[in-house]
């Protein structure tokens, strides 16, 4: 539909803050338009349907750069932005005290009607729900490829040919999968037939594609599933060789350890269990215990045929891979996630053989791994937990399995702490072999005690 006339809007809306803060927004002659989630969610209100819920606030206008900063700092609203947003004709504005940015009309065509150049820049955007826009001047709604109806019916559908909008941006490849999946929709069938070399994905930015991996982590309720759907969408593989494995038809191990019996489950059911039990962490834990998931079993795709369905020794064979992954995308995650990623790979199956476990072996496992003060054990075992319960019918062990870790740990870093390493370097001033052999025997000891008391 070309557009609809002006519907009411709540006073709390994006168009009443617009107006009490920048009302020199509302000429008629810049053609204004929210655009993005939040068109979409006023879309939905109007119509009255369940929309989105939006966070950002993003505007498109008639305006091309320079004469839209110039506007701007008339206004005193202008504040700088990045060099990439320049590029693409987007500047930002500070009103009343919230940052916004606005973009330029897509379109070559400057001198079509204002109503021409919105359809026209909603007709070169990648999916149809994100191809609607509410114009100030007048509240009316932009929606030129159906986008409404499509959310209505829960499809996410590209805005005409998907080839045609992936060889725009390679990028919009991952983001279909991915959008449907955090939203629940079914994926158009024009997306999953896409006939295009994957290799054009090598041309986007690692930040670009860590941004989608990290919403996929962040938004997806089965990050895992959407991971399968690229793999068999054959764009995993050109991504993350190492990630493709899991997803190859591999067994995950001997079917009385592993009665999803396949990798793919296996991950797929790990972290459908992180997900669910990560929902009260902030994000930059959830994402570290999520990345930490993904990255657990790595080992596993460098498994030689005639092993399987073992896999021997997957722990330590997959600590290259795991950093190979995560260096692959700048930006995905802090600085932490990739030793966390590192030691949930090296010490998933042994810390939970922790009674197993000699005191002098619990000792090295302190002092490299646990002795930092810092050290972040609860999200540890919650990895560690989710490969636990990422098993067909054991996703209730996942919480036992959880607490256990997290205790042991906690008593191993009490006990381990215990011991004054200070007071046993003056005994061995002189020789550092013979003060790093006293300490790790006496914190053997301290270790051995602690679990005679318990």
């Amino acid at each position: 539909m070309a557009g609809k006339e002006p519907a009411q809007v709540s006073k709390s809306s994006p168009i009443a803050f617009l107006r009490a803060a920048a009302p020199w927004l509302f000429a008629p002659e810049l053609a204004v338009c929210i655009v993005g989630s939040q068109a979409l969610a006023m879309a939905c209100q109007m119509a009255g349907i369940d929309g989105p819920n939006p966070v950002d606030l993003d505007l498109a206008w008639a305006l091309d750069y320079e004469a839209g900063r110039a506007f701007l700092e008339q206004h005193g609203a202008f504040v700088p932005t990045t060099e990439g947003n320049v590029e693409r004709g987007t500047l930002a504005m500070k009103v009343d005290g919230r940052r916004l940015e606005v973009t330029t009309f897509r379109g070559r065509n400057v001198d079509a009607s204002l109503s021409e150049r919105i359809d026209a820049d909603l007709r070169e955007r990648d999916m149809t729900i994100g191809a609607i826009a509410i114009e100030l001047a007048t509240e009316r709604i932009h929606d030129p490829t159906n986008g409404l109806q499509h959310w209505r019916e829960r499809r996410v559908v590209p805005v005409g040919d998907p080839a045609d909008r992936v060889r725009e941006h390679a990028i919009r490849w991952l983001r279909y999968y991915r959008k449907a999946h955090e939203l629940g929709f079914a994926l158009d069938g024009s997306i999953r037939a896409l006939d295009l070399d994957p290799k054009l994905l090598l041309a986007v930015p690692p930040e670009a594609v860590a941004i989608e991996l990290r919403a996929m982590l962040a938004k997806c309720a089965s990050p895992g599933r959407c991971l399968l759907e690229l793999h068999e969408a054959r764009v995993l593989e050109t991504l993350s060789p190492e990630l493709a494995r899991q997803f190859d038809g591999r067994p995950a191990g001997p079917q009385r350890w592993h009665p999803e019996v396949s990798q793919a489950l296996h991950v797929v059911l790990a972290l459908e269990w992180a997900v669910a039990n990560t929902q009260h962490l902030d994000d930059r834990d959830r994402l570290a215990v999520r990345t930490a998931v993904l990255c657990h079993d790595l080992g596993k795709g460098y498994t030689p045929g005639g092993r399987m369905p073992q896999h021997l020794g997957h722990e330590h064979d997959g600590l290259p891979h795991v950093e190979q992954c995560l260096d692959r995308w700048p930006g995905l995650a802090d600085q932490r996630t990739p030793t966390l990623s590192l030691h949930v790979c090296a010490l998933h199956l042994q810390v939970r053989h922790f009674d197993e476990l000699r005191s002098g072996t619990l000792a090295k496992i302190y002092d490299q791994y646990f002795r930092p003060k810092e050290y972040p054990i609860e999200l540890f075992a919650l990895a560690v937990a989710a490969d636990s319960a990422g098993r067909l019918g054991l996703a209730d062990t996942g919480e036992a399995v959880r607490a256990r870790v997290a205790a042991d740990l906690h008593g191993l870093r009490a006990a381990g702490g215990s011991v004054d390493a200070g007071d046993l370097r003056q005994q061995f001033p002189d020789d550092l072999e013979a003060f790093r052999s006293a300490l790790h025997e006496a914190r053997a000891r301290a270790i051995s005690a602690a679990r005679r008391r318990a």
